[in-house]
């Protein structure tokens, strides 16, 4: 998991902070630059949601089919539970804001999943 986290986080920071440049002109040519804040915790809960997923796949490879099992299931909850109070603190603040957060977690996540499928196809 290291090995594919240190060879494959580069070329892939390069292309996030390729599209946030692209983004962010195109949210300042539309007056809308305070969605950026929204796209950054978008961004920070994506790197927050694969952070705990590959600590979690870690440590479970040294444990039993069983307590892996749960030790998955219960990052998954706890996952999703964090996904939900970013998401619905993006949307007390407003629509746009929360539109904004889910972009920036669907790119961090994308990216994400690509970076599991290049690992993939090279072994």
């Amino acid at each position: 998991m290291r090995e594919i986290f240190l060879t494959k986080a580069r070329p892939l920071a390069k292309y996030l902070i390729a599209g946030t440049v692209l983004i962010v002109v195109n949210l300042w040519a539309a007056g809308k630059l305070e969605l950026l804040a929204g796209l950054l915790a978008g961004y920070g809960l994506g790197m927050v949601w694969y952070g705990v997923m590959f600590g979690r796949l870690w440590r479970s490879g040294d444990m039993t089919i069983a307590q892996a099992k749960q030790h998955v299931v219960i990052g998954a909850i706890l996952r999703l539970m964090l996904m939900a109070v970013v998401f619905w603190a993006a949307i007390q603040v407003s629509f746009g804001q929360f539109l904004a957060t889910v972009t920036g977690f669907g790119i961090v996540y994308v990216l994400g999943m690509v970076m599991l499928i290049l690992s993939a196809r090279q072994m």
